[in-house]
């Protein structure tokens, strides 16, 4: 009997997790369509809670805030899941393999990173129109570039310090890839200038090399 009722309450306690997770899920779909549709200013959390089917006091009190919501939708679409595994983490690795063997792991970080930033370019462009009046999302602004600039000195410090190209510094190197990377400069070529994301992951995974890596290892 016990292990029956141990069994019921873990079924119970799945079955809640799971519909919280689902729950939130529609929160986020919810409240991204509405930012790219109307944009943050004009979105409303009783908006975002009536699209999703819950109440206000629920967004409130599992997000904080609007800029809360705009966050979380964020780092959802940043990775693709709910998982807790940092972006940094989910990328090969430089320092697993000879330098003979860079371009193959930047051609890798190539098809991640299209997809990461198909994925988040549209939302960062609603956090970057509001930034400047709202003080919530400038914060978020800031700190979504912290993260990024982070992320790329971890990949440049997995680089062979001989194998940067000559005069280019390992915080150099970072500032690039940072710059070459963001979701910024993904949707002034794919958005703007009308590439498509496959001429992008082409350009991506031979920009960088060719800026960062010696010649002689371009090569390969």
């Amino acid at each position: 009997m016990s292990r029956d009722n141990d069994s019921r309450r873990k079924y119970d306690s799945t079955r809640r997790q799971a519909d919280a997770e689902a729950r939130h899920q529609r929160i986020l779909d919810e409240a991204i369509a509405l930012f790219l549709d109307v944009g943050f200013g004009s979105t409303s959390i009783g908006q975002i809670a009536n699209a999703a089917g819950v109440s206000a006091q629920t967004i409130y009190a599992t997000f904080g805030s609007k800029a809360g919501v705009l966050s979380r939708a964020y780092d959802y679409l940043l990775t693709g899941d709910f998982e807790a595994i940092p972006v940094r983490q989910r990328m090969p690795r430089f320092d697993d393999v000879h330098p003979t063997q860079y371009c193959a792991v930047f051609s890798e970080h190539a098809a991640i990173v299209r997809g990461i930033n198909d994925r988040v370019a549209a939302l960062l462009r609603v956090v970057e129109q509001s930034a400047s009046v709202d003080p919530a999302l400038g914060e978020l602004r800031a700190d979504l570039v912290s993260r990024l600039r982070s992320d790329c000195r971890a990949w440049v410090n997995q680089l062979d310090p001989h194998a940067l190209a000559s005069g280019v510094t390992r915080a150099e190197a970072a500032d690039v890839m940072g710059l070459i990377v963001s979701p910024t400069t993904y949707s002034i070529l794919t958005a703007d200038l009308g590439w498509s994301v496959d001429r992008y992951q082409r350009w991506l995974a031979t920009t960088l090399p060719t800026l960062l890596l010696k010649p002689e290892l371009l090569s390969n």
